[in-house]
């Protein structure tokens, strides 16, 4: 059992190593995914009230929590988009067939940006940015193929 948690704390490590990475790289920030901190609380919780004085469990919660909470955190960077939730990850400019911004204005409050990403897989990617619509689209023209039609909708 010890070494199953010992291999779960490696993979958990290489996975905090690769989400640094990538969320280095990114350069427009979106809205932190709160539903994964809302996770990270509850996992938190039920995981210490299984008390052990065993180093490597103690190991594996504390990064499971730490890995946890960084999957809030996404963005676009310069050469992916860096996702957030729960099945974070990076998406590559080149597997990306259309986007739709949608402004969010309310009177009073900064500008915000819904935004979904449709792949060349049926997936829908969506992520939120405190930054006018207008910033995004110029952003990301830059970045995408000349075939990527960018959408402007309505909510």
């Amino acid at each position: 059992m010890n070494i199953i948690i010992v291999v779960i704390d490696i993979m958990f490590f290489v996975s905090a190593v690769y989400n640094i990475y990538w969320q280095s790289q990114i350069e427009i920030r979106s809205i932190y995914k709160i539903s994964t901190l809302i996770f990270a609380v509850v996992m938190g919780a039920w995981l210490l009230f299984s008390p052990t004085n065993q180093l490597a469990y103690i190991v594996m919660v504390a990064e499971f929590l730490t890995l946890t909470i960084m999957n809030g955190v996404g963005g676009i960077g310069n050469s992916k988009i860096i996702l957030n939730g729960f099945y974070s990850g990076v998406l590559d400019y080149s597997r990306i067939i259309h986007v739709t911004l949608i402004p969010i204005e309310i009177t009073g409050k900064k500008p915000k940006v819904a935004v979904v990403f449709n792949t060349n897989r049926p997936q829908q990617i969506q992520m939120s940015f405190n930054k006018s619509y207008k910033d995004i689209e110029n952003y990301l023209s830059d970045k995408l193929n000349s075939g990527v039609e960018m959408e402007i909708g309505q909510i």
